[in-house]
């Protein structure tokens, strides 16, 4: 009785991904994943308890027999999978460093894993932070990683202005990527207006689609102009009006694939000034993978990073440690009560990162389209002052020393006064 025999006679079924099989002969076969390709080669014969794989198009006749089509089962073989490999850019940032502690603790996806069985090398990329690696080699030193993380390696100098931060990922090893996480930025407003060839190539880094690869891209609420409350990500306009909003909505449209990365009306009517001369030429740049996905994140709060020394943003990790540090010691400080945001809490990032990372690595066939765009952020419309207000109450601190201001209308960086979103789609 060899592999060519096109009818089978169910005896039972088991989940929806396996059941056991009654040949005519009377022998009991498994059959797993009816719509998976075939592995081995034809014309294998087949024992009692052997695994087999049906031909694409199999169906079930009457609840009783199994129609080939024409095909032919084969036999499984029981391999030992390669391990997945994920690249985190930003691995030393507030966001890198909590994924990159909830990754090698938690695993990814946890118990909603898709993935579950398969195991994973996990590459950290960052740029220049002297305690980072010191830092990772004591967090790891004094936890067992996940079962499902077979191997944790930095790289450090990768720099995204630096053209040639492909070939040192190369060196180090990272030659290919199931999956890209891309947190690296440059993120502060006031920067980018000053430093905007840096802030193009750092924010729309585009060589790094030349891997091939799904890419996660945390975004930011900036895209929106900021003239309403609860803007929609599917249906409302995006309008930046800073640098750092531009060239972070720019690398959206990269990842969608667009010919135009901005509009004249979203390069502020300025796509010859200093801002749209840096603008990649869409003709250079590789194909995206449909696969990816793209979060439009609001200021992102939470506890201190698990690492010891924290990252470079100054001497408090999140905006939660600043109010409170300014709270605890009765230091007056202003607060803006007239910009808005959708506040996250840095846990509901790495939930989201998680999931959309796991569905990545899962959805090979690439029948996704083209990336998605999800706003990433809480329910509530809030102002920095009604978040120190907030914590005050939280911590029952008196909140006396912090003071309600307007944001100046005019001078400073340009900044979108509220971004407030609706989030019903990621919810």
């Amino acid at each position: 009785m060899d592999s060519q025999i096109g009818t089978f006679l169910i005896c039972a079924i088991g989940d929806d991904r396996t059941m056991n099989i009654e040949m005519s002969g009377g022998l009991i076969y498994e059959i797993i994943n009816a719509d998976e390709e075939w592995v081995h080669g034809e014309g294998s014969k087949l024992r009692s308890g052997t695994k087999v794989i049906l031909p694409r198009g199999t169906e079930i006749i009457d609840n009783a027999k199994i129609d080939f089509k024409g095909g032919k089962p084969k036999v499984w073989e029981e391999r030992q999978q390669q391990p997945r490999k994920i690249l985190i850019t930003g691995s030393s940032g507030y966001v890198g460093q909590h994924l990159l502690a909830s990754i090698a603790f938690q695993g990814i996806g946890g118990k909603t894993d898709r993935n579950q069985g398969t195991t994973y090398e996990i590459f950290l990329a960052y740029n220049a932070l002297p305690t980072f690696e010191d830092d990772l080699a004591l967090l790891l030193e004094h936890k067992k990683l996940h079962p499902s993380i077979a191997k944790i390696q930095s790289i450090s100098n990768i720099d995204f202005s630096n053209s040639e931060y492909i070939q040192l990922l190369q060196n180090a090893g990272a030659t290919s990527f199931d999956a890209i996480i891309h947190l690296a930025a440059l993120s502060s407003p006031g920067f980018c207006e000053n430093n905007v060839s840096d802030a193009w190539k750092v924010n729309c880094p585009i060589d790094l689609l030349s891997f091939g690869a799904p890419i996660i891209y945390l975004s930011t609420d900036q895209v929106y102009e900021g003239t309403k409350s609860y803007y929609q990500e599917d249906t409302e306009e995006t309008l930046p009006v800073n640098v750092y909003g531009m060239t972070k909505l720019a690398f959206e449209r990269v990842l969608l694939g667009s010919n135009v990365l901005l509009s004249e009306k979203e390069l502020g009517g300025n796509s010859s000034g200093d801002t749209g001369q840096y603008m990649p030429d869409t003709k250079s740049i590789p194909s995206p993978n449909p696969r990816s996905t793209i979060l439009r994140s609001s200021l992102i709060l939470g506890g201190p990073t698990p690492l010891k020394n924290g990252c470079r943003k100054g001497s408090f990790p999140s905006f939660l440690q600043f109010i409170e540090s300014r709270l605890k010691s009765s230091t007056p400080t202003d607060y803006f009560i007239n910009e808005y945001r959708s506040v996250v809490h840095v846990e509901d990032v790495l939930r989201a990162i998680n999931h959309f990372l796991s569905k990545a690595i899962e959805s090979e066939d690439g029948s996704q389209g083209k990336a998605e765009i999800y706003n990433l952020g809480g329910r509530t419309r809030v102002s920095r002052y009604g978040i120190a207000l907030k914590l005050a109450n939280h911590l029952k601190l008196d909140h006396s020393t912090a003071n309600g201001v307007n944001r100046p209308a005019i001078g400073g960086v340009p900044s979108p006064p509220d971004i407030s979103m609706n989030v019903n789609k990621i919810a």
